[in-house]
């Protein structure tokens, strides 16, 4: 996409970030509106004053954090095209995940994730920019991270911690090697300290996720942050949690099993 730098570094300079306030707690998360925290950057469109966030425990191993526009006219992704499992929600003294909220004179609000009382995902220090025509959320991770995911692009299994760029948007092209193609997944694993853990940013806009510098940073064309966490701790739970929030595959039927061969390229039945 057009967004994309070698860096991860914001493409956006002097951006505020936000400050919290009127913050409410309850059983399962917390309540805060955010609100600009200096001059807008306007970089993209018009960076937008007033933000709601809410952050709810789903269930014991996902935590839900939205940041969205208090408005209400960012676009989300309709509950008729997506249905999500909402979890009966549980007690945030008893998640597998904790959410921590900080503030710093220089980026403004940021938040961490913990599990076990370690940090999985961490926006201390880059500040959040929210534009009617972009978003930009950076996390810290370690300098030689595990990641795997942010399909649909041919690559390595492991994603380059240091130097890559995947761009969400869908194409029909014959496998680039590095390249976006025909599907955007943007949800991603990360081994961490021997335990597995996930995130899902729910957003269908056009995006490049970036890693590097010891970061991963969504560029997003539009509409709000929603983010789940998946606790893991296995990838294989990973994948159960993720699919318990999206919807299991369905089961293929018996007689699609077995060989497959795509005519793309053929010219005749010789071929």
């Amino acid at each position: 996409m057009w967004l994309s730098t070698a860096s991860a570094r914001s493409i956006v300079k002097g951006c505020p970030g936000y400050s919290a306030s009127h913050v409410t707690t309850t059983s399962h998360g917390l309540h805060a509106l955010l609100t600009l925290n200096g001059p807008p950057c306007n970089i993209y469109g018009q960076d937008i004053a007033d933000l709601a966030l809410t952050v709810r425990a789903d269930t014991d191993s996902r935590l839900h954090i939205h940041i969205s526009d208090t408005a209400n006219t960012q676009f989300q992704i309709p509950e008729s095209v997506l249905p999500l499992d909402k979890g009966a929600g549980t007690d945030k003294r008893h998640s597998s995940l904790q959410f921590v909220h900080t503030h710093s004179k220089t980026s403004g609000f940021g938040f961490k994730v913990l599990r076990g009382g370690k940090p999985i995902f961490d926006t201390t220090g880059h500040p959040l920019v929210f534009e009617d025509q972009y978003l930009e959320l950076t996390s810290n991770v370690p300098a030689d991270a595990n990641i795997y995911g942010l399909g649909e692009s041919p690559n390595w299994f492991r994603r380059d911690p240091q130097n890559t760029t995947i761009t969400l948007w869908n194409r029909d092209v014959a496998d680039p090697l590095g390249e976006n193609v025909y599907g955007s997944h943007s949800v991603f694993m990360e081994l961490r300290d021997k335990q597995f853990h996930g995130c899902y940013l729910h957003n269908s806009h056009g995006m490049d996720v970036i890693l590097a510098n010891q970061t991963v940073q969504f560029r997003v064309l539009g509409g709000t942050l929603d983010l789940y966490f998946f606790a893991g701790p296995s990838a294989l739970s990973v994948v159960d949690q993720y699919t318990q929030l999206v919807g299991r595959p369905n089961r293929i039927p018996y007689w699609a099993l077995g060989f497959h061969n795509c005519r793309f390229g053929y010219t005749g039945v010789g071929e």
